[in-house]
């Protein structure tokens, strides 16, 4: 009698059962997009150091975020490159530049990366054929991801950037931020033609076989002096988020809206099942009357508190998948569903229903079944 007892009242009264399920899903989306929203803003931020095809990253000491644009001095990546264990490092030099749409013919800034052509140091397409491409004198490529603010660019192409005309050589994948709508790559001789005394943002360091990455970093930073920073990709990852989360108060608004949906579950489950109790008092108590205990009409009310739980969070998934897809593709921004938020927010979902009801059963557990006749 047990099983299905709570599924069967709570199907009675299908009107009530879809506004409690509803309300459930309702809440499961809001938490999702909160969520999504605050990855995708972190995610986006820390871009670059997701790209880092390599095991260590050395920038200047005084770069505390990939947004602030400190240059290190070519010559400790040369002294990084002489030392035991490392292979290669490679440059990347950033800016930005003016690029004139095509179509309206406004110019607006995009960011510039620059590189070797021979060795790839962020992964944003096929290697080989990035860098046959980039081989080509005076030929950039287009980071497809950008928004459209730019206009449409054609391969084959002629594009203007900082009054200097390019040929444009093919597509790569990247992505925008908070702060940038696009980028555009370029070859290292291309920008240091443009800008002979430019300085890389920062180094991508390469290890030999079988070399230690801890011992390969403490060898680097014992042989320079202070002025620069070497940690891996995942360090570098880290820190970009931490600072984010420390220096914009994103983390504390994505968590009220997290909260409102919670409060938002809550009180439209409590509601539901505490009329739901309320209708069935006197059924409910003719059960206590018979013999049956209070922790059996606990069980049923978090039945059907749980089954709430799981319909509202199937269809709030759904809605939450759909509004991901729709805020990536007007953002840009990677908005995508984790294993790890789904099962925060299923957590979430379950406690903040098996809490309503358990509140809502409080009103049977004190009837007194003699009272209610």
């Amino acid at each position: 009698m047990r099983v299905g007892l709570g599924l069967r009242l709570l199907a009675h009264n299908r009107g009530r059962l879809l506004a409690a399920v509803g309300g459930v899903a309702m809440a499961v989306a809001v938490m999702f997009v909160e969520l999504g929203l605050l990855f995708g803003v972190l995610d986006s931020q820390a871009l670059v150091a997701t790209l880092v095809r390599g095991d260590l990253v050395v920038m200047h000491q005084a770069r505390s975020h990939l947004h602030k644009w400190n240059e290190v001095d070519e010559i400790r990546l040369g002294q990084i490159a002489g030392l035991n264990g490392v292979q290669r490092v490679i440059p990347v030099y950033q800016g930005t530049m003016g690029l004139r749409s095509p179509q309206d013919q406004q110019i607006r800034r995009i960011v510039v990366f620059a590189f070797p052509p021979d060795e790839l140091p962020l992964a944003i397409g096929d290697p080989a054929e990035v860098g046959r491409l980039l081989r080509v004198p005076g030929t950039v490529l287009y980071d497809r991801r950008s928004r459209p603010i730019f206009g449409r660019l054609t391969v084959g192409e002629d594009v203007e950037l900082d009054g200097s005309r390019y040929r444009l050589g093919g597509y790569v994948e990247i992505g925008p931020d908070i702060v940038n709508d696009g980028a555009v790559v370029m070859s290292a001789g291309a920008w240091r033609a443009k800008d002979p005394g430019a300085q890389p943002l920062m180094g991508v360091i390469r290890l030999a076989s079988g070399a230690d990455v801890g011992a390969v970093r403490r060898q680097i930073l014992d042989a320079l002096p202070d002025d620069v920073s070497v940690m891996t990709p995942q360090e570098v990852h880290a820190r970009e988020i931490a600072f984010t989360l420390h220096s914009a108060p994103i983390g504390v608004l994505f968590g009220v809206g997290m909260l409102a949906g919670l409060a938002i579950g809550a009180i439209t489950c409590y509601q539901v099942l505490f009329n739901e109790v309320t209708d069935r008092l006197r059924q409910y108590a003719t059960l206590k009357a018979m013999g049956f205990s209070d922790l059996f009409l606990r069980r049923t009310i978090i039945e059907q508190a749980i089954l709430l739980s799981c319909v509202g969070f199937a269809l709030g998934l759904a809605a939450a998948l759909a509004a991901y897809r729709y805020v990536a593709e007007q953002s840009s921004l990677t908005v995508q569903m984790s294993t790890a938020a789904a099962g925060l927010v299923f957590a979430l979902t379950v406690a903040m229903c098996v809490l309503a009801g358990l509140l809502a059963v409080h009103r049977v557990a004190v009837a007194d079944p003699a009272a209610l006749y």
